[in-house]
């Protein structure tokens, strides 16, 4: 699946999802057949949402100027940086944290479900 970029619409993330989610590989869930292009597709928003979060927590780290680690298992050295970026006193918040969480929660649950081919019933599980 080709990264969809953080400022994109869900619109514009569609056309991207709907290639993943429909792709032959992914067609092979045994035992999950009546919605599991949905399941795929949620998941590939999930995706987005959470490497659209995660993009702006390492701009955000990289905005501190802090040399990294003497291994740097992150690569940071080499990470390129965004021109334009909130200070972190506006997008380090309460609400950034708790959506990631949720995102976070959300997307193990739903690559789960699909992965394990677990049973339909366990969607009455409310988040």
């Amino acid at each position: 699946m080709e990264p969809s970029q953080p400022s994109q619409s869900l619109s514009e993330q569609f056309p991207n999802h709907w290639q993943a989610s429909t792709a032959d590989s992914n067609l092979t869930l045994h035992g999950f057949r009546r919605f599991k292009t949905s399941h795929l597709l949620n998941l590939r928003y999930l995706e987005a949402e959470v490497a659209e979060i995660d993009h702006l927590i390492y701009q955000l780290g990289l905005s501190l100027n802090v040399d990294p680690s003497s291994t740097d298992r992150l690569g940071l050295k080499h990470c390129k940086r965004d021109e334009i970026l909130p200070s972190t006193d506006q997008a380090v918040s309460k609400e950034l944290i708790q959506r990631l969480r949720q995102s976070l929660k959300e997307y193990e649950w739903t690559r789960h479900l699909v992965h394990d081919k677990t049973p339909y019933n366990v969607l009455s599980i409310s988040f």
